[in-house]
């Protein structure tokens, strides 16, 4: 174990080579150590790589990370990803959306070349042909996209650590190695897009399924558009502001957007026969299947009103995550789930767009943080850190230690609560955990979402008003 310790001390990257238990066998003060060692060398890597870090640390006067208290007022707000003027989207002034994007990453962009690019799908895939970059993209509840700059590399070493996790979470191979198992693959979702849903997708069929004969999708050639997903929440905002009659579409866009309205209309439908093409297809035999709560629950209320039980095999693997997605479901609803599919292993994540590890939940409801994972709480009033003991309940903020072209600390939109710094879990894990219930502010404060940044908040302010300047022609 001081293996481990001494090895995520020197490169946080380590952890992709471990097993992925050990983690959570670490002490206080080895986490403590690989924590502030992590962030010292994560900010003296990039701070001079990442235009709007180095503005922001001149800012708030930090020149180095003595401790972790140095690091929270270099958390940038979540909203950051989501900085940029909408108007240049709207006028197809892509370039200018490159340089904006060039101030939070450390790969260059100076030589992308913009000719023809004519949508943000267009924009996407022209990173993907000429750069380092997979950007993905967020849902946009407003209409206006977050765009993290992650790199075609750090899409393996994502895909790597869930790989582990699946293996080593109940103990050194508990679970199957899915880099070796070849498990048919089934998501009723999208093969295709760079939104956060389906962006490691690709990862997934490759490594895990082995190809896309052993893969089935809801939508497995139609690609999920960016363009579409950016207009459904200009939609809502415009109609939620009694404005829907201004917006202002070109023919092309509408063109898609009546295509991907037809879509949603034939998709319960879509979704019955997807369910009877997956049992055809792979029942009785063990599966890896992506699917949220609701989903599952109807699925199962159908096929055990028809009679059908254990419809996979018993060794299958469940990802999930999100919750309910606000619905009411039974209080034995994931009795019956389990009863339908026929196995019980499941693996549920707290996590988020910008992260790149997750934190899988425990039998006792906990979420448990990865050590290459910094997490603070929050004052939500101050912004300052409040203290790494005991149970803390604030704003959600942490320093992901992986990325190494991007700067991985971030202000989060969500209320926990966390604990565990100072006695493992009752399921034997060492290291914090967030309790299973997490909330929204916006959700709290009517639609809003008021990021108060430790530090002098003001600085926060002018190194986004840098990044800005960027965009400016």
């Amino acid at each position: 174990m001081s293996t481990l310790a001494e090895n995520l001390t020197h490169d946080p990257k380590a952890c992709l080579d471990a097993r992925y238990d050990d983690g959570f066998r670490l002490t206080r003060e080895q986490l403590d150590a690989v924590h502030l060692q992590g962030a010292q060398r994560r900010f003296d890597a990039l701070r001079e790589r990442i235009p709007v870090l180095r503005k922001l640390a001149e800012e708030q006067g930090i020149e180095r990370i003595a401790s972790l208290d140095d690091v929270v007022p270099l958390l940038f707000p979540h909203t950051v990803y989501k900085s940029y003027p909408f108007s240049i989207i709207e006028r197809g002034q892509f370039e200018r959306l490159t340089r904006w994007l060039g101030g939070l990453t450390a790969c260059d962009l100076s030589r992308v070349d913009h000719a023809g690019i004519d949508s943000i799908d267009a924009w996407i895939k022209r990173l993907d042909d000429s750069t380092d970059l997979r950007v993905l993209h967020t849902f946009g509840t407003s209409g206006k996209l977050s765009f993290v700059p992650r790199t075609a590399a750090q899409w393996i070493e994502t895909n790597r650590l869930t790989t582990h996790c699946v293996r080593d979470w109940h103990g050194a191979d508990s679970g199957p190695d899915l880099s070796r198992a070849r498990m048919p693959m089934v998501q009723p979702g999208y093969r295709h897009g760079a939104g956060a849903t389906y962006r490691g997708v690709a990862q997934m069929v490759e490594r895990w399924a082995g190809g896309d004969d052993n893969a089935l999708f809801l939508y497995p050639d139609e690609y999920f558009s960016a363009d579409i997903a950016s207009l459904a929440g200009r939609l809502r905002a415009a109609e939620a502001r009694g404005e829907q009659g201004r917006l202002e579409l070109s023919p092309a866009l509408l063109a898609r957007r009546e295509e991907f309205a037809a879509r949603e209309q034939a998709r319960p439908q879509r979704m019955k026969q997807f369910l009877d093409t997956a049992i055809q297809r792979f029942g009785g035999q063990d599966i890896c299947l992506f699917a949220v709560w609701p989903i599952l629950s109807e699925w199962a209320e159908e096929a055990l009103a028809s009679g059908v039980r254990a419809a996979f095999g018993p060794g299958s693997v469940l990802m999930s995550g999100g919750g309910n997605k606000g619905r009411a479901l039974p209080d034995d609803y994931r009795e019956r789930i389990f009863s339908f599919l026929g196995f019980e292993r499941v693996f549920e994540f707290y996590s988020m767009s910008e992260l790149m590890v997750s934190c899988p939940r425990c039998e006792h409801g906990r979420y448990h943080v990865p050590p290459v994972l910094v997490p603070f709480v929050l004052d939500p009033e101050t912004g300052k850190a409040l203290p790494r003991e005991g149970r803390q309940t604030g704003r959600f903020a942490y320093l992901d230690l992986l990325p190494d072209s991007y700067w991985g600390g971030l202000v989060s939109g969500d209320e926990v609560t966390l604990g565990g710094w100072d006695a493992p879990c009752e399921c034997g894990r060492h290291g914090p955990w967030i309790e299973g219930t997490v909330r929204r502010y916006s959700e709290q404060q009517g639609g809003t979402d008021k990021i108060n940044c430790a530090g002098a908040p003001e600085a926060h302010d002018r190194a986004v008003e840098f990044l800005l300047s960027s965009t400016q022609s």
